[in-house]
């Protein structure tokens, strides 16, 4: 007779302990039970940034300086309306007057430039006076030189009495008795002065000195 497999379900049996390969794998954890909320996603991903409040106030601004007054005394840059120097020294100073007074100043920027025994290095004005005093370079509109030098003068109209340069480019420059420049060049000179060279001979001296500086260093390759 063949064997007939038994029809009475297994629910009266006792379940058996289960052994072999599937015994040592790790039983999945049943779902968690569904409440009708969704689980809170984690702190770090619902964070909103806090907002940036605009600060309705302006953030501090340099405190301008209407005056200053140097006297026995050096500075290394000053910016300030007026700046007066009086028997003292600035390297830098950017105002719109400045004054100087058996002083110095190395760069002065300003609308109006007075020095009175005192040096400038370097100036850059609309409007520059120097008396009894020295200017090393001066780029300005209105040049006033009494009793005083100044080496090298860019400017638009320039005045020498009793004073000397040694090179000026303008477009008016007036001498004055004991006055005169070493290189001239402007569109119109006035005074019985003149100059070592004006524009034409400075001309033909830079052509002299590139020809003969042409020779030598031909000379030299040779």
């Amino acid at each position: 007779m063949s064997e007939q497999s038994d029809p009475t379900p297994a629910r009266g049996r006792r379940n058996r302990p289960v052994t072999g390969p599937a015994a040592s794998e790790p039983v999945a954890a049943e779902a968690a039970p569904k409440t009708g909320m969704t689980p809170a996603p984690e702190t770090a991903m619902t964070a909103t940034p806090a907002p940036v409040v605009a600060s309705s106030e302006a953030p501090a601004a340099r405190p301008a300086t209407p005056r200053f007054n140097l006297s026995r005394g050096s500075v290394g840059e000053v910016e300030a309306d007026t700046v007066t120097v009086d028997r003292g020294a600035i390297g830098a100073a950017s105002a719109e007057d400045v004054t100087v007074s058996m002083g110095a100043i190395g760069q002065a920027r300003a609308d109006d430039i007075a020095v009175r025994m005192g040096a400038v290095g370097l100036a850059r004005s609309e409007r520059l006076s120097v008396e009894l005093g020295t200017v090393t370079s001066a780029l300005t509109g209105d040049l006033s030189i009494r009793q005083g030098f100044a080496r090298n003068v860019i400017a638009r109209d320039a005045s020498f009495e009793l004073a000397g340069a040694q090179t000026v480019v303008a477009n008016s420059v007036r001498f004055g008795p004991r006055s005169g420049a070493l290189v001239v060049i402007a569109r119109r000179v006035e005074g019985e002065v003149r100059p070592l060279l004006d524009w034409r001979g400075a001309l033909a001296a830079g052509a002299v000195i590139g020809l003969i500086a042409g020779i030598a260093s031909r000379r030299r390759q040779g």
